[in-house]
């Protein structure tokens, strides 16, 4: 898990120094990335806010990055070719904008299932139509894109469009690619409620940049060792009345480990270290509730 600490501009500005936004301390990590790992394939999965032109010409040519896409973004076709005069052109005529794609009916729409981000869940039908273009803003690096836009026949969410700097990858790709985003935001979440990210007692920026990246691997040794070992520790979700879960989470996965090292240590006969005493249904009781302490 690699992280960066990114202070905000109130705190640099009351510190006295000069503020890096989100983007471009995102840059410098993933061409980081880069150098540590020159001959393998990188994706960056990101959200709106690192829909930067900046970030993604700078990027573009060492890894594939998709992010989302304003549905009134300035596209342009390619310039032409041979060129009309002795001018550099950079781009050509405008297309029209994904947000009036929505509703012209020249837009050629296919209709494929959405895998469902949990797995327990049956997907959903989309609409999905794509295309390439030249996404350019004034003052800005014009930076070549797939897009791919989405509506939902059923209306469960609003039409949106994503980007992927590689024209090659197929549109179904990029929309699964972007799907797999939804188990790290789970993973802050967990990592929130049961490791404690954001919630240390230490402020310091030294603490929180120690801190922060081994909670992030604390959540990754847990998830592994019991994945791994899924077969003998019998991993099952807790399920309540009001609250069907039919696949464990990382609640369920922190606490079988827990007991797994709690509970067989406190019922294991000194004198017979090879069997195992049936512990009494207080004990058992205690043990569960501290295994799902938060």
């Amino acid at each position: 898990m690699l992280s960066a600490l990114v202070p905000s501009r109130a705190w640099c500005e009351a510190q006295g120094r000069h503020y890096r936004p989100t983007t471009t301390w995102a840059r410098a990590i993933l061409l980081r990335l880069h150098r540590w790992l020159p001959d393998r394939p990188l994706v960056a999965v990101m959200d709106g806010e690192f829909a930067a032109l900046t970030l993604l010409d700078a990027v573009s040519p060492h890894m594939v990055a998709i992010t989302r896409l304003r549905l009134d973004a300035r596209l342009f076709d390619p310039p032409p070719d041979p060129p009309l005069s002795l001018r550099q052109v950079m781009k050509g005529a405008r297309q029209p904008s994904l947000r009036s794609r929505l509703t012209d009916k020249a837009t050629i729409w296919r209709r494929a299932v959405q895998p469902s981000r949990t797995r327990w869940r049956s997907g959903g039908w989309i609409d999905y139509a794509s295309g390439t273009a030249l996404w350019h803003h004034q003052g800005k690096p014009i930076v070549p894109i797939l897009w791919v836009m989405v509506r939902y026949p059923d209306g469960r969410r609003d039409p949106e469009a994503f980007l992927c700097t590689d024209l090659s990858v197929p549109p179904r790709t990029v929309l699964e690619w972007f799907n797999r985003r939804w188990a790290m935001e789970t993973t802050y979440e967990e990592s929130r409620a049961h490791l404690g990210i954001e919630t240390q007692r230490q402020w310091a920026d030294p603490a929180v940049f120690r801190t922060a990246p081994l909670l992030f691997g604390l959540y990754s040794l847990i998830t592994l060792y019991v994945h791994q070992n899924a077969d003998r520790l019998a991993l099952s979700p807790r399920r309540a009345i009001w609250y069907p879960k039919p696949a464990p989470t990382f609640a369920d996965t922190l606490a079988r480990l827990r007991q797994h090292l709690w509970f067989e240590q406190a019922v294991m006969s000194p004198a017979e270290g090879d069997m195992l005493r049936t512990p009494p249904p207080l004990l058992r009781r205690l043990v569960d509730v501290a295994c799902y302490a938060p």
